[in-house]
């Protein structure tokens, strides 16, 4: 089970959510997070009621050991919080908190039907408009450059510059060479690039893992002239590529709740569990308050969340 101390706006993942709630950065000190942030699903050590016990008495432990304010459990389905949650109270924390703090987004693929019946399953108040944009640039001489293993090294540097930028468009920069440098080496890893004539215009960097493709972070070249169709054009693209290699569903990632939407993804919420020391009571106030601010975000475009 992985751990990680972190200073207390050492995250830019964690960063970015308290940006987006609007609120000051609730960690006092160092934390200790199980799993990253910055990766979309978390849970080791949450399989079964035993494996959590095992994981809460070690993250309790080093929490202590290390000086960290809590312990923090990120991306989880609501299955692997209900045991975490328990588990920390059975261990002793002082606070125990269970938080919804992000939207995962999922879209089932028909192998056997193609892209026609993604398309057809797409909202239709907007596949006009993505096929219409799809269309466009396809016809203007973007393509598609998947790179995978070592072929994609040279081109990390190019990639980094447009998701560093597009990542601050929104708000926080999440990303740094050294990271898709390391995750280049993990068996499934894909960069789906977006060319015309030679020119980088956008990319997905994504995970092809049991039949799921993960579409983890994005650039995109908004100088460039079809750097406004990009976006949209590799999501269409993504899925025939997806099927391609006999992937059976697509995961969009977080945040961009909307442009999902009209893709007609499926809102998953992710739960954090945190375990808190005695003495936390304000700390733990900030957190309910960020998980509500959060929620109150996805809602204005997921009515129907279980937040």
């Amino acid at each position: 089970m992985p751990y990680f101390l972190v200073p207390a706006c050492g995250c830019p993942y964690w960063s970015s959510q308290e940006a987006d709630a609007g609120v000051a950065p609730v960690w006092p000190g160092p934390v200790l997070y199980s799993g990253s942030p910055h990766g979309q699903y978390g849970g080791a050590g949450a399989a079964t009621d035993a494996s959590a016990h095992l994981a809460a008495h070690a993250g309790l432990r080093l929490a202590e050991e290390y000086g960290a304010h809590a312990v923090v459990y990120p991306g989880l389905g609501a299955e692997q919080a209900g045991r975490l949650t328990a588990a920390g109270r059975h261990q002793g924390a002082a606070r125990v908190l269970d938080l919804a703090t992000d939207v995962a987004h999922v879209r089932d693929l028909a192998p056997d039907q193609g892209l026609d019946r993604w398309w057809a399953d797409t909202p239709a108040g907007h596949r006009r408009d993505a096929r219409r944009q799809w269309r466009r640039a396809t016809e203007a001489g973007l393509a598609l450059d998947p790179l995978t293993g070592p072929r994609m090294l040279p081109h990390l540097a190019e990639f980094t510059a447009l998701a560093v930028g597009t990542a601050e468009r929104h708000g926080t920069a999440l990303y740094g060479p050294d990271m898709f440098e390391h995750l280049a080496q993990v068996p499934g890893a894909v960069l789906l690039a977006a060319r015309a004539e030679g020119h980088l215009v956008g990319g997905m960097f994504a995970f092809l893992h049991d039949r799921c493709l993960y579409l983890w972070a994005s650039g995109i070249d908004y100088r460039h002239p079809l750097g406004r169709n990009a976006y949209t054009w590799l999501m269409a693209e993504a899925p025939r590529w997806a099927l391609e290699h006999g992937a059976i569903r697509i995961d969009a990632g977080r945040a961009n709740y909307l442009a999902k939407k009209r893709l007609g993804y499926r809102p998953h919420v992710l739960r954090t569990v945190i375990h808190l020391p005695a003495g936390s009571d304000t700390t733990a106030d900030a957190l309910t308050r960020l998980s509500r601010r959060l929620g109150e975000q996805a809602l204005r475009h997921h009515a129907d969340l279980p937040w």
